[in-house]
């Protein structure tokens, strides 16, 4: 009890000091998806010039973004063609289970670039150098080969129209509540973690009201001896009441490697209004292993109920759940308290404090993360 009184108490301090994490949140202001203020309609990435003032008047400096239109300015981005950021991801973590204290520092470098082409192409690139691999947290989906630097978004897109684009190249697989942390469940446990970026075609057609994304992928050549991955799915969404605050979805996707075979089946929902907002998943995948007999199903949960207390300051209450048949039985359940500021466009710091339990061995742990996060804006 003294730990978790002193992890509490450390959040509170760090309560004007936290990350800010709008993507999925943004739902609360009518953004029903990520193209408002992305280049890329699946989010991540630079900001378009729209983006970036949204970006700058929900900051606390509230400031009016005003583009630089010196000629180096005009040579780097070739003439407002290029539009690219570096990006500086300080994370500290600290857990404790049991009478172990583990600490981690991991920092991040990353160059984002999107350049726009003749007659409706255009490229995304993002190249992200490490200082220490993160891990994959399960024994059945081993982690892909890591390098550094790390070729996360290698693509090329054509526009047919505004609403109707093709992509072709390596990225993350669509996903449904598309959360900025790359450890939960529904995301490192379904294959969309840190250094997974398979070769993939995907269409994305978007409306008023609606969102589909059918997609095939096969293998980023980075996965583990067996592990290269072969498939394809969709992802579908609709405003189901027109209102722009209110969007539900499915994800489905069916893949096979030489170890193995996945078919996942995902519902999720993001809903947001004035200052609250509800964003959730569950994923049901069933899995196959070679030596396995038989199919095992994995259960993935996530919950976050946010409150803008201001444009710029954002708390969340998040809680997970993992449950794992046999024989790679797991039931782990987790939740954490996380206070998200941005301070500029240019810097914002977070804090989170969470317990998580293993019920398969008895184990409880407890953490606590502190984040900067610095970008150049031009």
């Amino acid at each position: 009890m003294t730990r978790l009184a002193l992890l509490l108490g450390a959040i509170c301090v760090f309560l004007h000091t936290s990350r800010v994490a709008a993507l999925p949140t943004m739902i609360r202001l009518g953004y029903i998806d990520c193209a408002s203020c992305h280049y890329s309609p699946q989010g991540g990435g630079p900001l378009n010039p729209y983006g970036r003032a949204i970006d700058e008047a929900q900051s606390l400096r509230a400031g009016e973004y005003k583009p630089r239109e010196n000629g180096f300015v005009r040579a780097i981005s070739w003439n407002g063609r290029i539009a690219q950021d570096v990006r500086v991801v300080l994370p500290m973590q600290r857990a404790w289970a049991a009478h172990e204290t583990t600490a981690s520092f991991r920092p991040r470098l990353l160059y984002r670039n999107v350049t726009e082409l003749p007659h409706g192409f255009g490229a995304y690139f993002t190249i992200t150098g490490e200082t220490d691999a993160v891990p994959r947290s399960t024994v059945y989906d081993p982690t892909p080969r890591t390098s550094s630097p790390i070729v996360n978004v290698a693509l090329l897109r054509y526009r047919v129209t505004p609403a109707l684009e093709l992509f072709g190249g390596r990225d993350q697989l669509p996903s449904g509540v598309n959360v900025p942390d790359l450890g939960t469940f529904i995301r490192q446990r379904n294959r969309l973690g840190a250094y997974d970026s398979p070769a993939q075609l995907k269409l994305h057609w978007a409306g008023r009201r609606h969102r589909l994304v059918p997609f095939a992928y096969t293998g980023g050549g980075n996965e583990a001896d067996g592990e290269r991955e072969s498939g394809g799915g969709a992802l579908a969404e609709i405003d189901p009441i027109g209102s722009h605050h209110l969007v539900v979805g499915v994800n489905v996707l069916r893949g096979r490697a030489d170890n193995g075979a996945r078919r996942m089946l995902g519902a999720h929902a993001r809903f947001g209004i004035g200052p609250w907002g509800i964003l959730a998943e569950h994923d049901v995948t069933s899995r196959t292993r070679g030596g396995v007999d038989g199919p095992f199903r994995q259960h993935a949960t996530y919950g976050q109920a946010f409150w803008a207390a201001r444009e710029w300051l954002v708390a969340s209450l998040i809680g997970e759940r993992l449950s794992v048949q046999q024989p790679f039985a797991e039931r782990i359940q987790g939740g954490r308290l996380e206070l998200a500021a941005r301070f500029t466009s240019i810097a914002t710091v977070s804090a989170s404090g969470g317990v998580q339990r293993n019920a398969t061995t008895g184990r409880t742990s407890r953490s606590l993360q502190i984040q900067v996060a610095l970008k150049t804006v031009y």
